[in-house]
């Protein structure tokens, strides 16, 4: 039998870089799991549809907290190996010493580990926003570092002392109470009744109805193009249709909770989206990928991002089983109206959602710089007798429109403006492309049936230009760090050359109608000037527009207050049906 005094001994005797790393692979799991484990199960969304998922997704954060652990107890080691040195020359008992001040090492170690994740990503650090941060981590230091001071000095009082086996016995139990603790009182989600459409019978034949969805849109944007008439489809509109403002919910107004609100007309509670993008693994629960930082998890964010790159975890579009509630297609679909879909969020797999959808997994976009691939799969698109004629659009790698950007930006590429982190050159390629592209499909549809009775559009890239173009365009926004004078002149008529690009593929796409349909377009949020941590100066804000316009649309000269909840309502009233009584908006056209 191994003697246990030796045995404590030899792992003393180990180095002390390499004694922190492995004390630090238990503290990784037992603080992981306490601390950490909770966050990103709360912040991804995570609902793990029975014990095997749980255990699968409870195993790889126990691994993703150990790899951490002992990286940053590593780094993290070589201050306390010198403050061995310098203070004490040699801890009286090195094992117990170094078992128990690894703790504080892990968690002063990842704190700074993630501030250094933040600066690389943002080149700057908001301490007046981090001080509750700080503050509460120095504080579970002290408390911690006090703790761990009493233990060691109470070990080595004693004549026989205990192994300090004991202790790694004791953080293997924290960290199985810890991954436990998660799975208890989980509370359900709440749940809504999904209801039918009903047929107004005293109706007569409705028009047809295109429904665009236009993330970003903001009037502030819209209107001088409108009164310039560089948009003369959409000043059009607006003299004969209705006007709203929309207020977008949930600041920072993320586009998946809203647009999961105003396709369903429910609530995110209810709908259960509160992010953009999700991740799928091998036994993993589908989960939501938050995309605002966060120092307790940036490094957690970075494990991701490799695992995501080694292909071991996949960053997808929202798919359709995440939704709870029934987007407002399908449910005209299931009420037996034609209706096709192009790009919509939520439509992946597209089977039994509508009569032609192409899904939002199909085509390249400015999320595959978080890493989201797409290839154009038949099973991106239903039905599959049209597969061949629906992802055309999307097959060439080549741009689709050749001319298109030399329009928006003519004369040569400029560099990178010095004051962007990201380049708004290669953001107007990639979103001006695929909304090409988007209308190209969309155009086809009604080619081939230009009676559609129901078509549903979404177009993303104006919110990828206004991201990107915002400070050019509305310099005064920025009396801070205004851009360079040059940088204005030369990027700031891009955003009103994008609204015109949109106003002519518009006014394209209704010409195609055998008689005057009606239309809807709504988008999910604003864009104004950042007040946050981003990538882009550009931001989000609360004021998305409502126009309405067509042959059963009233003109109303002033513009109203529109709900994301009022949506489905006007678009079922335009259909000619009843909404369900289930849902708390109300059709703005009553």
């Amino acid at each position: 039998m191994s003697d246990p005094a030796k045995n404590s001994k030899r792992f003393a005797q180990r180095d002390p870089t390499v004694l922190t790393a492995l004390w630090g692979i238990l503290w990784g799991i037992a603080l992981g799991t306490w601390v950490l484990a909770p966050l990103i199960i709360e912040s991804h969304h995570i609902r793990p549809d029975g014990s095997l998922q749980w255990v699968v997704l409870l195993f790889g954060l126990a691994l993703i907290f150990a790899c951490i652990g002992a990286y940053v107890s590593f780094i993290g080691g070589l201050a306390l190996a010198v403050t061995e040195r310098m203070l004490w020359g040699a801890f009286r008992d090195r094992a117990w010493a170094y078992g128990l001040f690894t703790g504080a090492v892990v968690v002063l170690a990842y704190t700074s580990l993630g501030l250094i994740i933040h600066w690389v990503s943002f080149r700057s650090l908001d301490f007046a926003q981090f001080r509750g941060h700080f503050i509460a981590v120095g504080s579970f230091c002290l408390i911690l570092t006090g703790v761990c001071v009493a233990l060691y000095r109470w070990v080595t009082m004693r004549a026989s002392r205990p192994p300090p086996a004991i202790l790694a016995w004791t953080l293997a139990a924290i960290a199985a109470s810890g991954a436990v603790s998660p799975v208890i009182g989980r509370p359900n989600p709440p749940r809504h009744p999904v209801g039918s459409l009903e047929r107004l019978t005293s109706r007569s034949p409705d028009p047809p109805l295109l429904f665009i969805g236009v993330d970003g849109a903001t009037w502030r944007v819209l209107d001088r193009a409108i009164q310039e008439g560089s948009a003369p489809t959409l000043r059009e509109l607006v003299n004969r249709g209705t006007t709203g403002t929309v207020e977008a919910l949930w600041p920072p107004h993320w586009s998946g909770a809203a647009w999961a609100a105003i396709l369903t007309g429910l609530p995110r509670e209810v709908t259960g989206i509160y992010e953009d993008l999700a991740a799928i693994g091998p036994g993993l629960p589908i989960m939501q990928v938050p995309l605002a930082r966060d120092l307790r998890l940036n490094p957690f964010y970075t494990v991701r991002a490799v695992l995501a790159a080694r292909g071991l975890i996949r960053f997808t579009p929202p798919p359709r089983a995440l939704l709870r509630g029934k987007p407002v297609w399908q449910l005209l679909h299931e009420a037996s109206v034609d209706t096709a879909v192009v790009r919509f969020r939520f439509t992946y797999p597209p089977e039994g959602q509508a009569s032609i959808v192409v899904s939002d997994w199909l085509g390249h976009d400015q999320w595959e710089s978080l890493g989201v691939k797409r290839e154009p799969t038949p099973d991106t698109v239903t039905p599959h007798a049209l597969a061949v004629e629906l992802l055309a659009p999307f097959r060439s790698a080549e741009p689709s429109d050749p001319t298109l950007f030399t329009r928006l930006l003519p004369g040569p590429t400029p560099p990178k403006p010095a004051d962007s982190l990201l380049d708004p050159i290669q953001e107007l390629r990639i979103a001006s492309d695929i909304d090409n592209r988007t209308w190209e499909v969309s155009e086809a549809i009604l080619r081939r049936k230009p009676t559609q009775s129901f078509l549903a559009v979404y177009i993303g890239g104006l919110d990828s230009v206004e991201h990107a173009f915002w400070p050019y365009r509305f310099p005064g926004d920025f009396p801070v760090d205004s851009p360079a004078q040059a940088d204005i002149e030369r990027l700031g008529p891009v955003l009103d050359r994008y609204v015109t690009y949109f106003d002519q593929r518009l006014n394209r796409l209704l010409a195609l109608y055998s008689t005057t349909p009606n239309i809807v377009i709504v988008s999910d949020h604003g864009m104004g000037r950042t007040t946050l941590a981003t990538s882009w100066r550009g931001w989000h804000t609360k004021d998305g527009i409502f126009l309405a316009a067509g042959p059963s649309v009233p003109h109303r000269p002033q513009r109203i207050d529109v709900s994301y909840y009022d949506v489905v309502p006007t678009i079922a009233a335009l259909k000619g049906f009843r909404h369900s009584k289930s849902l708390s908006g109300h059709s703005v056209i009553d």
